[in-house]
């Protein structure tokens, strides 16, 4: 990414090529400026409670539960 704005590319067009948004591009590139390195954060500051699976579960349990979530589709 750094070396993308370092070469003249535009925050939207470096955002888009890497799916994120124009504003953690900036964040990253201002925090570039500042340290001179580049950092990357893994993860958020709280982890996941439920996992992807139990996400589902839930969502399967309730369909089973209530007849009136039936319409939609899963």
């Amino acid at each position: 990414m750094v070396v993308k704005l370092e070469k003249g590319y535009r925050f939207t067009s470096v955002a888009e090529k890497f799916g994120i948004n124009k504003s953690v591009v900036s964040r990253a590139w201002k925090a570039f400026q500042t340290i001179g390195i580049a950092v990357r954060k893994f993860g958020g500051s709280h982890p996941r409670k439920t996992t992807a699976v139990d996400d589902r579960c839930i969502v399967l349990s309730m369909v089973a539960e209530w007849p009136a979530y039936h319409e939609f589709e899963l």
